[in-house]
């Protein structure tokens, strides 16, 4: 090799570098955010399936119908924010935070039609619709928004 075509490669190198670092910053980032979207998701399913777990037990022993219970919404919020606690450091919000912001709707029986997602419910269901804003450092290194909220809509019903 000669020695001008070393310094074209050294100068080529030394240009795409900062390109390729970008990417791979970018690409990580991304993969990040898809799994705390996936722990989001999963924290609010289990929140709604934990208080469409709550029946309304008296209701239940002298009818045989399931109604949830009056508290079902609380109890969903609660087990959200308990299920974010676990991610808290990603997020931008404390889990008691996102957790309040949620939007949840119980449809103590069924049918129901839900106004916001337009989903038919059969059985008593808890929805769960939520934004919860995430920090993405690496974005803001890019010179991109450094929060970005991902969005969540879940329903569990009573069986």
């Amino acid at each position: 090799m000669r020695s001008d075509e070393r310094g074209s490669i050294a100068v080529t190198v030394a240009l795409l570098l900062p390109l390729l670092l970008t990417t791979l910053v970018g690409v990580v980032q991304l993969g990040a955010l898809r799994v705390i979207a996936a722990k989001i998701a999963s924290a609010a399913d289990l929140a709604t399936l934990a208080a469409a777990d709550d029946q309304d037990e008296q209701q239940l022993t002298e009818s045989g119908v399931l109604r949830l219970a009056p508290d079902a919404a609380a109890i969903a919020r609660h087990y959200f924010a308990l299920n974010l606690a676990q991610i808290a450091p990603h997020l931008a919000v404390s889990p008691e935070g996102a957790a309040s912001d949620a939007d949840v709707m119980v449809f103590p029986t069924g049918p129901a039609q839900d106004p916001l997602t337009g989903w038919r419910y059969e059985r008593p269901t808890v929805r769960l619709a939520a934004a919860v804003p995430v920090r993405a450092p690496a974005f803001a290194m890019l010179f991109l928004p450094a929060i970005t909220v991902v969005n969540v809509r879940v329903a569990s019903a009573a069986q």
